[in-house]
């Protein structure tokens, strides 16, 4: 009889991203901050694809990316194509130009939760005619309230970063 091996690193890892999906779909509508409810599924998929490089950060972003279309009731494959991309940029981007480090995630994390902000407000946008200062504001908003969160996020993501790289 064989035994399949499943790697300590990869649990933790699902572990994790299990745990950030349970927080943003189940406890952060039920807690708005000023309003807004924290996305980290996202801050999630840049963490790791920043410090673990392109081929596990779109691997992460397509996981994410698909807990984010169950969690947010998109289309099918809106966030799944999104995070996925995200996750093989920035993922490209710190193997070749970026530093692994805390103000490269920030900076990462900011564009990726705007650019995953305007997914949603596409037809509003585009077929409702709604005015573009206030989507923008909104999408703001919901970006500063979830950086806030990808600060603890950062020592969680170094933390399996480091435990990937060890062994």
């Amino acid at each position: 009889m064989r035994r399949i091996k499943i790697p300590f690193v990869l649990v933790l890892h699902i572990a994790f991203i299990v745990a950030v999906y349970a927080l943003q779909a189940m406890i952060f509508p039920h807690l708005p901050i000023a309003g807004y409810v924290p996305v980290l599924l996202p801050v999630a998929a840049v963490g790791i694809a920043l410090f673990e490089g392109a081929s596990r950060g779109g691997g992460y972003g397509l996981l994410a990316g698909m807990l984010c279309d169950v969690a947010f009731h998109q289309p099918v494959l809106a966030m799944t194509v999104t995070l996925t991309a995200i996750g093989i940029a920035c993922g490209i981007l710190s193997e070749t130009i970026l530093a692994r480090s805390f103000p490269s995630y920030i900076v990462c994390c900011f564009f990726a939760l705007m650019i995953t902000s305007f997914i949603p407000m596409f037809t509003l946008l585009f077929y409702a005619g709604v005015d573009p200062f206030s989507l923008f504001q909104l999408a703001l908003g919901q970006t500063l309230v979830s950086l806030i969160f990808a600060c603890p996020l950062y020592f969680f993501i170094r933390l399996l970063a480091r435990s990937a790289d060890a062994l």
